[in-house]
């Protein structure tokens, strides 16, 4: 039956239907022409728009950049050093501290006992007597002439006890590393301080040392540009240098060191910067479209990042436009749509209806037409004794038998096609089914050659369905079975428990049906083979009914079919 059931005849297009791609065509013509004018108006419109929007975002870029340059020279004139920004301050006009020479003598007395007595011990033993000296109070206040600081003596003194890749005493570390931190967040150091820190760095692993060490190495390059290229004292306000810049105050003889990258740091705290509109950057970095800041800052480069801006000020001005021939679009192609529905479905009943007439006449006629030669040759006095009486009742019977099953399709057809159906749904036992399905199709095909074998499975729990239409359900795919099961008809009827349902299934051994005419199947009069001669009575009806009454029941079909090899239709009905 799955071979048997689908469309009758190869009729030509009616007239509706040509006139329906007529209909389809001025529609498209008539929806399509004023849409894609609005799409052309609301294009120019946003082009229009946007070379606005693109003038007005490079004149505020332009006045953004200039603005943001000032902030970043503003931002360069009030840094202060800190160890986040790696800066220095030097004061240039430091003058050596007045020594009484009584204290001088004193002091220098002092450092000699000492270097004395750590003379005669090893070089740890002298470092670690050296650190016990510097954190005693007692020298704190003891200078040698010209203001010299004794403790930084002392620290000079174990500086030279210490041998390249010898031993060094933590003692002395420890306290070296005190007494520089200390002096030097007193204030700018003094010539003497900053040469001792020099040399320590050279020994000390402190991290906070070297970084000391390394500003102090910005004040020694500042010096040499500063003596190299301008006079002295230098002019106030900002300059630069080779990979540093530096803010000379007017009434103040200091200066303020910092290595080029601190101002990039701290002038990401800008608006315009946090705010992902520009990026400033270093020399060597710049491309094509950056601005670089006046001197003595031209070590920077200001990128713009007003791309994403523009399109979002362009987006927001042409967003109206595009809403507009957004509805107006959506609103054409939805009254098409609904008009083409409306034609397509006329065109498609009246298909419908001309194809229903065509199988209806073409059906009832030859069985119609096989009573009523069986009857006249009945009644003809001279012909009924040369006939068998009984096998012509017999063959009268069975068209009528014939007759009554292409109604009965018709009049399901019927109901399907006004979504209604008349279904007694209660609790049904699976059996019952299986039982009343196998002796209508038995006695159907009383005396053709057949094979039928009934799998039972006695633990399939009641299905909710109804009795009849079940039977019709499973007597169809019997009768498709029967038809096109082979030459040797050999058909598997079983019933089983699944999960969510019972399963009903009818394997024929067949020809089977290809992939691409699996999912056509259970369409309205579709059909593969046509030869009616050989599968008369087909009208192309009987698997969608199975479809239509399983789906009433809450149930799926499914196929599984492989060319050569047979076909299996399964049918599940949920359980009561």
């Amino acid at each position: 039956m799955h071979r048997m059931f689908g469309r009758t005849g190869n009729a030509k297009p009616s007239v509706i239907q040509a006139s329906a791609w007529v209909t389809y065509l001025l529609l498209g013509i008539g929806i399509f022409s004023p849409v894609f004018c609005v799409i052309w108006l609301v294009q120019k419109t946003v082009e229009s728009e946007n070379a606005l929007v693109r003038q007005l975002v490079e004149e505020a870029k332009e006045q953004s950049l200039i603005d943001t340059a000032d902030l970043v020279r503003l931002t360069a004139l009030g840094m202060v050093p800190s160890p986040q920004n790696n800066g220095v301050r030097y004061s240039w006009n430091q003058t050596d501290e007045k020594v009484a020479m009584e204290d001088a003598k004193e002091a220098k007395e002092k450092v000699a006992e000492i270097r004395e007595r750590v003379s005669r011990l090893t070089d740890k033993e002298a470092q670690d007597k050296l650190a016990e000296l510097i954190v005693a109070t007692d020298f704190d206040q003891m200078r040698l002439i010209g203001g010299r600081s004794l403790d930084l003596v002392l620290v000079e003194l174990g500086i030279s006890r210490i041998k390249k890749g010898g031993e060094i005493a933590d003692s002395f570390l420890e306290a070296v590393d005190a007494l520089i931190l200390r002096e030097m967040s007193e204030g700018s150091p003094n010539r003497q301080l900053r040469y001792v820190l020099r040399r320590y760095a050279e020994v000390s692993s402190s991290s906070e040392i070297q970084r000391l060490a390394e500003a102090e190495q910005l004040v020694d390059r500042w010096l040499e540009f500063v003596r190299n290229t301008s006079s002295w004292p230098p002019p106030s306000g900002l300059g630069r240098g080779d990979g540093f810049f530096y803010s000379v105050a007017a009434s103040e003889d200091e200066v303020l060191i910092f290595p080029n990258e601190s101002l990039v740091r701290a002038s990401q705290n800008l608006e315009s910067l946090h705010n992902n509109r520009f990026t400033l950057g270093l020399d060597g970095g710049e491309v094509e479209g950056s601005y670089r800041l006046r001197a003595p800052l031209d070590f920077l480069y200001l990128q713009p990042q007003m791309g994403a801006e523009f399109s979002d000020v362009a987006s927001g001005k042409a967003v109206l436009y595009i809403w507009i021939g957004g509805i107006v679009l959506g609103l054409s192609v939805l009254s098409g749509a609904v008009i083409v529905f409306s034609v397509r479905r006329q065109a498609s009943v009246t298909q419908l209806k001309d194809n229903l007439v065509a199988t209806v006449t073409h059906e009832l006629k030859t069985p119609v037409s096989s009573i009523r030669l069986l009857v006249d040759t009945l009644m003809d006095e001279t012909r009924r004794e040369k006939v068998n009486t009984q096998e012509y009742i017999e063959l009268i019977s069975r068209e009528n038998q014939r007759l009554g099953r292409l109604i009965d399709n018709f009049l399901s057809f019927s109901r399907m096609e006004r979504s209604k159906g008349s279904f007694d749904i209660s609790r049904t036992p699976v059996t019952e089914v299986l039982v009343s399905a196998e002796e209508a199709f038995r006695e159907r095909f009383k005396g053709q050659r057949f094979e039928l074998e009934v799998r039972r499975s006695e633990k399939v729990p009641d299905i909710a369905g109804d009795m009849d239409a079940l039977a019709t359900v499973l007597g169809n795919l019997l009768e498709n079975a029967f038809k096109y099961g082979g030459k040797d008809r050999r058909i598997i009827l079983r019933a089983k428990r699944s999960a969510h349902g019972a399963d009903f299934e009818v394997q024929d051994f067949g020809p089977g049906i290809g992939k691409r005419d699996q999912k056509r199947i259970f369409r309205k009069f579709f059909q593969l083979d046509r030869n009616a001669s050989v599968h008369s009575g087909s009208v192309g009806l009987g698997l969608s009914i199975v479809d239509f009454v399983v789906s009433k029941h809450g149930g799926k079909i499914e196929l599984e079919s492989e060319v050569g090899k047979g076909s299996t239709f399964r049918v599940r009905i949920p359980y009561a």
